[in-house]
Formats: structure tokens, C-alpha cells, sequence
């Protein structure tokens, strides 16, 4: 499933989300979106990412993120295949360069994230 059909996906649910590929952000904005969304209740933050980037085996892959650390600047990323991938905190700036990857299946686009309210 690519970044754009999972947003199209989740709008039928009627939840208020917002789709962001990586291109059109920095490391910067990515970050503080996470921690404000990550902070406030009711808001989720999911991410698209090639796994092979983060150490994982290949192929892109959609995770929701759990937490924000700031003294180590790392997000933890949940796994829904949790037998097989373990929840992992991942350096913010890694997670960006991950979903800062071409997607074919999506018409060359770059992975992203959604923002979920």
C-alpha cells in the first residue's frame, strides 16, 4: 500500500488527516509535526518508510510512531508485524532519509507521513 492509498484509505473513516510527502518538508518540519502531534491528544502520526534504510529487510513499509525522545532526537516506531519487528527507536534524522525514498508503486513519489486529528 502506498502513502497516498493509505490516506485514501483512512479519509473513508472520516478521520481529519493530512498527507505529507517527504519532499515537500524538512527534517526540521518533520520533527516538529511529530512532536506536536505525538504530544496532543487524540492525534496519531504514521509513517511511510523503506525499511532496508533503517537496517530492517526491504521494501516500504506503513508504521505508526508512539513516542519522541528529545535528549536522544528519536522517534519510536511500532510494527504492526510485531513477531517479527519489535517496537524500535529510530534517530529522527534516519526515519526522514527513510521515508526521503522514491516509492515506484506511487507514481515516483516519496514515501511521508499522515497526520492524524
Amino acid at each position: 500500500m502506498t502513502l497516498d492509498q493509505f490516506g485514501q484509505l483512512m479519509r473513508t473513516y472520516g478521520v481529519t488527516i493530512d498527507v505529507q510527502h517527504i519532499d515537500k518538508s524538512t527534517v526540521e518540519e518533520f520533527r516538529e509535526s511529530a512532536m506536536k502531534y505525538l504530544s496532543a491528544a487524540k492525534h496519531f502520526v504514521v509513517v511511510n518508510y523503506l525499511r532496508s534504510a533503517i537496517g530492517q529487510e526491504q521494501g516500504g513499509h506503513i508504521s505508526p510512531l508512539a513516542a519522541y525522545d528529545a535528549k536522544s532526537d528519536r522517534l519510536l516506531v511500532l510494527d504492526v508485524s510485531r513477531y517479527k519487528y519489535p517496537p524500535v527507536w529510530v534517530k529522527t534524522v534516519e526515519l526522514y532519509a527513510a521515508m526521503n525514498t522514491i516509492d515506484a508503486d506511487n507514481e515516483g513519489r516519496t514515501r511521508g507521513f499522515v497526520l492524524f486529528e
